[in-house]
Protein backbone atom coordinates (compact mmCIF):
# COMPACT_ATOMS: atom_id res chain seq x y z
CA UNK A 1 0.00 0.00 0.00
CA UNK A 2 1.40 3.39 -1.05
CA UNK A 3 1.14 6.24 1.42
CA UNK A 4 0.16 9.66 0.07
CA UNK A 5 -0.23 13.11 1.43
CA UNK A 6 -2.37 15.67 -0.32
CA UNK A 7 -3.59 19.15 0.44
CA UNK A 8 -6.92 20.68 -0.44
CA UNK A 9 -7.86 24.30 -0.09
CA UNK A 10 -6.13 27.14 1.68
CA UNK A 11 -8.01 29.54 3.96
CA UNK A 12 -6.50 33.01 4.33
CA UNK A 13 -7.53 35.29 7.20
CA UNK A 14 -6.64 38.98 6.83
CA UNK A 15 -6.05 40.92 10.05
CA UNK A 16 -5.76 44.67 10.61
CA UNK A 17 -2.33 46.22 11.03
CA UNK A 18 -1.85 47.86 14.43
CA UNK A 19 0.76 49.82 16.33
CA UNK A 20 2.73 47.36 18.44
CA UNK A 21 4.78 47.56 21.62
CA UNK A 22 7.45 44.90 21.09
CA UNK A 23 10.87 46.34 22.01
CA UNK A 24 12.63 43.75 19.83
CA UNK A 25 11.94 46.05 16.89
CA UNK A 26 15.27 47.24 15.44
CA UNK A 27 14.21 50.90 15.35
CA UNK A 28 11.10 52.97 14.88
CA UNK A 29 7.58 51.97 15.80
CA UNK A 30 6.80 48.24 15.95
CA UNK A 31 3.92 46.65 14.05
CA UNK A 32 1.52 43.95 15.14
CA UNK A 33 -1.67 42.45 13.76
CA UNK A 34 -5.07 42.70 15.38
CA UNK A 35 -6.82 39.68 16.86
CA UNK A 36 -10.05 39.93 14.91
CA UNK A 37 -9.88 38.95 11.24
CA UNK A 38 -11.24 41.56 8.82
CA UNK A 39 -11.89 39.05 6.07
CA UNK A 40 -11.37 35.41 5.14
CA UNK A 41 -11.13 33.68 1.79
CA UNK A 42 -10.65 30.11 0.63
CA UNK A 43 -8.52 29.30 -2.39
CA UNK A 44 -7.18 26.28 -4.20
CA UNK A 45 -3.68 25.63 -2.80
CA UNK A 46 -2.08 24.84 -6.16
CA UNK A 47 -3.51 27.99 -7.73
CA UNK A 48 -2.38 30.08 -4.75
CA UNK A 49 1.19 28.72 -4.96
CA UNK A 50 1.27 29.46 -8.68
CA UNK A 51 -0.07 33.03 -8.33
CA UNK A 52 1.60 34.22 -5.11
CA UNK A 53 4.85 35.45 -6.61
CA UNK A 54 8.34 35.62 -5.20
CA UNK A 55 8.96 34.35 -1.69
CA UNK A 56 10.98 36.28 0.86
CA UNK A 57 13.88 34.37 2.41
CA UNK A 58 16.30 35.41 5.05
CA UNK A 59 15.99 37.89 7.87
CA UNK A 60 16.94 40.94 5.80
CA UNK A 61 14.12 40.33 3.32
CA UNK A 62 11.59 39.90 6.14
CA UNK A 63 12.43 43.20 7.87
CA UNK A 64 10.12 46.11 7.06
CA UNK A 65 12.13 49.36 6.89
CA UNK A 66 11.32 52.10 9.43
CA UNK A 67 9.92 54.48 6.80
CA UNK A 68 7.62 51.83 5.35
CA UNK A 69 6.34 50.86 8.82
CA UNK A 70 5.59 54.51 9.58
CA UNK A 71 3.81 54.86 6.22
CA UNK A 72 1.72 51.73 6.88
CA UNK A 73 0.73 53.04 10.31
CA UNK A 74 -0.16 56.47 8.92
CA UNK A 75 -2.32 54.78 6.26
CA UNK A 76 -3.97 52.74 9.02
CA UNK A 77 -5.10 55.95 10.74
CA UNK A 78 -2.40 56.49 13.36
CA UNK A 79 -1.11 60.04 13.86
CA UNK A 80 2.55 60.95 13.56
CA UNK A 81 2.46 61.93 17.23
CA UNK A 82 1.15 58.50 18.27
CA UNK A 83 3.82 56.75 16.18
CA UNK A 84 6.55 58.93 17.71
CA UNK A 85 5.25 58.22 21.25
CA UNK A 86 5.34 54.46 20.58
CA UNK A 87 8.88 54.75 19.20
CA UNK A 88 10.03 56.63 22.30
CA UNK A 89 8.36 54.06 24.58
CA UNK A 90 10.15 51.20 22.80
CA UNK A 91 13.50 53.02 23.03
CA UNK A 92 12.92 53.63 26.75
CA UNK A 93 12.23 49.92 27.31
CA UNK A 94 15.42 49.03 25.43
CA UNK A 95 17.37 51.50 27.57
CA UNK A 96 15.93 50.04 30.78
CA UNK A 97 16.82 46.52 29.66
CA UNK A 98 20.35 47.58 28.85
CA UNK A 99 20.72 49.34 32.22
CA UNK A 100 19.53 46.22 34.05
CA UNK A 101 22.32 44.20 32.38
CA UNK A 102 25.09 46.64 33.31
CA UNK A 103 27.80 45.12 35.45
CA UNK A 104 27.03 41.60 34.30
CA UNK A 105 29.04 39.47 31.91
CA UNK A 106 26.43 40.37 29.29
CA UNK A 107 27.80 43.93 29.27
CA UNK A 108 31.19 42.61 28.10
CA UNK A 109 29.54 40.59 25.33
CA UNK A 110 27.47 43.61 24.36
CA UNK A 111 30.54 45.79 23.94
CA UNK A 112 32.22 43.11 21.81
CA UNK A 113 29.09 42.79 19.69
CA UNK A 114 28.80 46.56 19.30
CA UNK A 115 32.43 46.99 18.23
CA UNK A 116 32.76 43.99 15.90
CA UNK A 117 29.19 43.28 14.85
CA UNK A 118 29.53 39.68 16.02
CA UNK A 119 30.58 37.58 18.97
CA UNK A 120 33.69 35.38 19.08
CA UNK A 121 33.06 31.80 17.97
CA UNK A 122 33.94 30.33 21.35
CA UNK A 123 30.98 31.98 23.10
CA UNK A 124 28.11 29.61 23.74
CA UNK A 125 25.70 29.25 20.81
CA UNK A 126 22.61 31.37 21.25
CA UNK A 127 24.31 33.81 23.64
CA UNK A 128 24.16 36.53 20.96
CA UNK A 129 20.36 36.54 21.24
CA UNK A 130 20.61 37.47 24.90
CA UNK A 131 22.89 40.48 24.44
CA UNK A 132 21.29 43.90 24.35
CA UNK A 133 23.20 46.59 22.51
CA UNK A 134 23.15 50.10 23.95
CA UNK A 135 20.71 52.41 22.25
CA UNK A 136 20.97 55.99 21.16
CA UNK A 137 19.10 58.58 23.16
CA UNK A 138 17.72 60.14 19.99
CA UNK A 139 14.94 59.25 17.61
CA UNK A 140 14.96 60.15 13.96
CA UNK A 141 11.68 61.32 12.49
CA UNK A 142 11.01 61.82 8.83
CA UNK A 143 7.96 63.09 7.05
CA UNK A 144 6.83 62.20 3.57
Amino acid sequence: MTKRVSFGNLTIHEHPLELGDNPACSSGAPLTIGWKAQSSSTRNLDLYEYMRGERRHGRKQLVIPVQERAHLLLCSGYSLSTIADATLAVEETKKQRYESLKGTSFERFGSILEKTGRLPGDIINGMANLVVKPIRNTVQARSA
